[in-house]
């Protein structure tokens, strides 16, 4: 088993980055939806705890999807190349 270190760590005010910050969540969460998250996350080949983060930040923190960005970009690319 890993032993983690806990205590208080001084820093400065630009030290922390509160997106490589991490906190333990435990929860129950039904079986079926687990199964469903970790089919999404083994078709995308990423951690499924990855793909719950992912999913959070676009639920509650309105960022867009890795997908919905890719679908922007790729909408101006062919509006630039007709013309429009």
């Amino acid at each position: 088993m890993k032993k983690i270190k806990t205590g208080n760590v001084e820093i400065g005010p630009n030290e922390f980055n509160s997106k490589k910050g991490k906190f333990r969540v435990n929860m129950f969460v039904d079986l079926d939806v687990v199964d469903e998250i970790r089919k999404i996350a083994a078709k995308k080949h990423i951690p499924y705890q990855t793909l719950i983060n992912q999913k959070l930040r676009e639920v509650f923190m309105n960022e867009q999807s890795i997908e919905d960005r890719v679908a922007r970009i790729e909408e101006i690319v062919l509006k630039k190349r007709s013309g429009t």
